[in-house]
């Protein structure tokens, strides 16, 4: 499935995460299937969780983050909901 809306580097934008809730992230790297090294199969971008509000989110429904960590995650296109402030 493809985004109907192209997003560009360092764009925010909130992401479906599988734990739960929706968080936003800031989009650094993109990855195509056909191009990518890692062989995932499916189109999306490496993106980094910038606020801390949003990795405690993830850390209150199980995702094992440390605190004060701005961890880098891979988000695919179609967990990508809209782009956020």
């Amino acid at each position: 499935m493809t985004s109907k809306k192209q997003y560009t580097k360092n764009d925010r934008v909130l992401v479906k995460s599988f734990a739960g809730p929706n968080v936003c992230v800031t989009l650094k790297k993109r990855y195509t299937a056909s191009e990518s090294e890692h062989k995932l199969g499916v189109n999306g971008w490496e993106a980094q969780i910038v606020n801390q509000k949003e990795v405690n989110k993830l850390r209150r429904h199980g995702v094992p983050y440390s605190k004060g960590e701005k961890p880098r995650v891979f988000v695919a296109e179609w967990q990508i909901l809209k782009k956020c402030r």
